[in-house]
């Protein structure tokens, strides 16, 4: 028969180790809430990584389309000198 996983027998939070036997259910509620938060950051962070990474690609492979399609930027116009009397 395979072996359980080992039993987690003590519990780190805030600089303090807690005895899990001496966690009550709200506490251990507490405490699965808080890891599958930290799970949904590493995720979301993730998310944000892999977006940033598909934007900057996009944003190449637009730069090297106006390049080739031969696209010339709008030249700017030398704005009116509305200051002058007449």
């Amino acid at each position: 028969m395979a072996e359980d996983s080992p039993k987690i027998e003590t519990v780190n939070f805030d600089g303090e180790a807690y005895a899990v036997e001496d966690l009550t259910s709200r506490v251990v509620d507490g405490f699965n809430t808080l890891v599958r938060l930290q799970q949904d950051v590493q995720e979301q962070a993730y998310q944000l990584k892999k977006s940033q990474s598909a934007q900057n690609s996009v944003s190449g492979e637009l730069k090297a389309m106006i390049q080739e399609d031969k696209i010339k930027p709008l030249q700017e116009e030398t704005p009116l000198d509305d200051t002058s009397t007449e």
